[in-house]
């Protein structure tokens, strides 16, 4: 059995596709479901990149900034997390929405690296990535 390295969690409705069955995919429908939504699918450090995807329209009821914690462990060295808010249908986001997901990002254990704009429908990207890898990381020894 293939090792599938790649995670998309959705939450909500916000993507109307499912990816091939090279990636871990799961639909989240409750807030408290998203700190398990991996459990028994990936193992420690087995994950190169995990996608998080949500509609600003749901980020309240279904975005648990605590959960991005549980997901650290399972990244590779050097593993990458998005948070993807989508806006569309004229909406904006929100300030606290993203301010939200970078706090998260970090208290989760991550380095924050990118915050990506969509030009046609507002929508975000955050990335952050686990220490380790090829990256090098500000705790160098001297």
């Amino acid at each position: 059995m293939t090792q599938l390295s790649s995670a998309l969690l959705t939450l909500g409705d916000a993507m109307f596709f499912r990816p091939t069955d090279e990636v871990i995919c799961e639909r989240v429908t409750a807030k408290e479901d998203l700190v398990g939504a991996l459990d028994g699918k990936a193992e420690d450090s087995s994950l190169d990149v995990i996608h998080i995807v949500v509609g600003e329209k749901d980020f309240d009821r279904l975005y648990d900034e605590d959960s991005i914690s549980a997901f650290e462990p399972l990244l590779k060295d050097g593993g990458e997390l998005t948070v993807h808010l989508l806006c569309g249908d004229g909406r904006m986001a929100g300030e606290d929405s993203m301010n939200t997901i970078q706090a998260s990002l970090v208290m989760g254990g991550l380095r924050f690296e990118q915050l990506a704009q969509g030009i046609e429908d507002g929508s975000y990207a955050f990335t952050a990535r686990k220490g380790g890898g090829d990256e090098s990381d500000d705790d160098d020894d001297e």
